[in-house]
């Protein structure tokens, strides 16, 4: 039995501004399997942390089904804080000869 496709939502928040200028910015990388799901914790987080929910389902359903990716980028007072990059990926695709030929037939010799 083949396996079937499978689309999962990639979430990752890259910090923009250093809070430790002697320390790594590490981006934050999530993985989920439904849409609805990432926008609704995504909403949560940002509420928990005091951010406006300045980004729709609709908007990065719309996004994503155009361009395979959204991207918003939070922003106070003229300070880009951090990027939000979402992008749609394949589970389990299906596989491809990759380009490569049937290998031909050696010639016989004699």
């Amino acid at each position: 039995m083949a396996a079937r496709q499978q689309t999962i939502y990639e979430v990752i928040i890259k910090p923009l501004v250093k809070a430790n200028p002697f320390g790594s910015t590490k981006e934050t990388i999530t993985y989920f399997s439904n849409l609805n799901k990432a926008v609704d914790t995504l909403h949560t987080a940002l509420g928990a942390q005091g951010w406006p929910s300045s980004v729709s389902y609709s908007s990065i359903y719309r996004r994503l089904k155009q361009h395979g990716w959204f991207t918003h980028i939070f922003v106070v007072e003229g300070v880009r804080y951090f990027q939000l990059h979402i992008t749609a990926r394949i589970l389990n695709p299906h596989l491809t000869t990759l380009g490569i030929e049937e290998m031909p037939v050696p010639r016989r010799k004699g």
